[in-house]
Parts: C-alpha cells; sequence; structure tokens
C-alpha cells in the first residue's frame, strides 16, 4: 500500500522573498554579516526575554509580595477553624475540664480583659467544676459585656461575684474600672443558652 507523499508548498511571493533575501546576503562583506548576525541574536534574545523571561520574573515579585499577606489570612483561617472547632465542642456540650478553661480564657483575651483562670471549689449548688476568675482594675463596662456572652461560649454561669471599686495611690475611687473575682459552674439545663 502506498501512502501519498504530501509537499509543502510556498507561495510565490514568499518563495520571490527568500531568494531575494538570499542574494542580498551574499553581496554583504563578511563584516557586515558579522553585525547582522549579533543584531538579529540580540533582538532574538529581547523577544524571548519580553515573551518568556520577564513576564515570569513580574508574577514572581508580585507573588514574593503578597506571601506574607496570604500567610496571615492562612493563620486567621487556622483560629478561626480552631474558634469554630470549639464552639462546636462547646454547643454540643462535649468540652473537658480544660477545653472549658481555655475557652473561659480565650473568651477573656477576645473581650481585651486582663485575668487568671483557675479552678475553684463549687459554691452551694450541684457538684461539678467550677472556676474562678480574678481580675484588677478591668474597664467595668467590658466586663458586664464580657458577663453577657460567657454562657453562650462556655456553658459555664456566674455562680458568685464578688466585685468592687479599685481606688488609685491617693485612696480615690476609679470611675468604670472593676476588680475582683467571679466563680462560675457549669449551667444547669435550661440555663446558659
Amino acid at each position: 500500500m502506498n501512502l501519498p507523499t504530501f509537499r509543502l508548498s510556498m507561495p510565490p511571493a514568499l518563495v520571490r522573498l527568500g531568494a531575494d533575501a538570499s542574494r542580498r546576503w551574499a553581496r554583504l562583506a563578511p563584516r557586515e554579516r558579522r553585525l547582522l548576525t549579533i543584531a538579529g541574536a540580540v533582538a532574538g534574545a529581547a523577544i524571548v526575554f519580553l515573551l518568556f523571561v520577564e513576564p515570569a520574573w513580574t508574577r514572581y515579585a508580585h507573588l514574593e509580595k503578597q506571601l506574607p499577606l496570604l500567610r496571615t489570612q492562612a493563620a486567621r483561617v487556622d483560629a478561626l477553624t480552631a474558634e469554630a472547632r470549639s464552639l462546636q465542642r462547646v454547643t454540643s456540650g462535649r468540652m473537658t475540664a480544660e477545653e472549658t478553661r481555655q475557652a473561659l480564657a480565650d473568651s477573656l483575651d477576645r473581650a481585651g480583659i486582663a485575668a487568671e483562670v483557675a479552678p475553684a471549689s463549687p459554691p452551694s449548688g450541684p457538684a461539678g467544676e467550677a472556676w474562678q476568675v480574678s481580675f484588677d482594675q478591668v474597664q467595668a463596662a467590658g466586663l458586664m459585656q464580657w458577663l453577657a456572652s460567657v454562657p453562650g461560649q462556655t456553658r459555664l454561669q456566674l455562680a458568685e461575684a464578688d466585685l468592687e471599686r479599685p481606688t488609685d495611690e491617693n485612696g480615690r475611687l476609679l470611675t468604670g474600672k472593676a476588680s475582683g473575682i467571679l466563680v462560675f459552674t457549669p449551667a444547669t439545663a435550661g440555663q446558659g443558652r
């Protein structure tokens, strides 16, 4: 079986143009040929640079500038994911004592309240885990907002509060500040959410 052969034929105008270029090249002096070869190589290198190297280089520089921002966003997403998981455990009621303490400490951090969280003996009432929150000279308004959000975030209820207005070094009461100790216990059914 014979396969048909295909011949590429160039248009006559291109054939004429190629022949003219060959004749002109043959008429050039060796020095001129060298200069034209060097100029062609420089033009070819410039075209390769502009088409392939420069776009990749620009993209690399742009991505290098964006990398810190993307890392920050990834850290934020990780933090939100961890918070969502802890909130899921809170709402499902499956928190260990350490998770409860950590949720309480995290909620204090988010509210901007400097306080210490420690285990406490529960006051009168149902036995179980109790947590004591100690703070000194915090903003009273922020403290009250935080107290309102505690049951929903941690499934704890306020069992005991010992609050006072702190004084400055001259013995004057500080306005808008509070110091004290709060004791939280697990919320009983029907409370805390």
